[in-house]
């Protein structure tokens, strides 16, 4: 009996370790919003840090209420650590509810274009629901 524990035991460890692998049945990636960064013009030397910010750069999204006091803002910072500006108003309340509930959201640049004196930097933001 201690035998058979033990080969079942092992089987399983084995199966474990491939599972890793194998995606889960219903992952996806759910489209929320695109939007323009709000804040930009307060970013000091902003053309110098972005200079390497292209189209497709992956993001990180912070919860920032003490920064700002804003009790919803949302902190958007290159994978880098570099601070960007900050998501909209009027997207921040809904994304800073879903991260706080433990969503996994992630942003992409999708473009930026300088306009005047404002660096324009668009993303685009998504949850990866599990």
């Amino acid at each position: 009996m201690a035998n058979e524990l033990a080969i079942i035991k092992k089987n399983w460890l084995r199966l474990a370790d491939h599972i890793k692998e194998v995606p889960a049945p219903f992952e996806q990636t759910i489209f929320l919003a695109e939007c323009s960064l709000a804040g930009t013009l307060e970013i000091d030397d902003m053309l110098v840090k972005t200079q390497n910010v292209e189209a497709g750069a992956e993001l990180v999204l912070k919860r920032s209420a003490a920064e700002v006091q804003d009790e919803r803002a949302v902190a958007v910072h290159t994978k880098g650590g570099v601070l960007l500006g900050y998501m909209p108003r009027r997207h921040a309340a809904v994304m800073a509810r879903l991260m706080d509930a433990g969503k996994n959201l992630s942003a992409k640049v999708v473009g930026k274009e300088l306009e005047g004196h404002w660096l324009d930097i668009r993303i685009s933001i998504e949850m990866k629901e599990v």
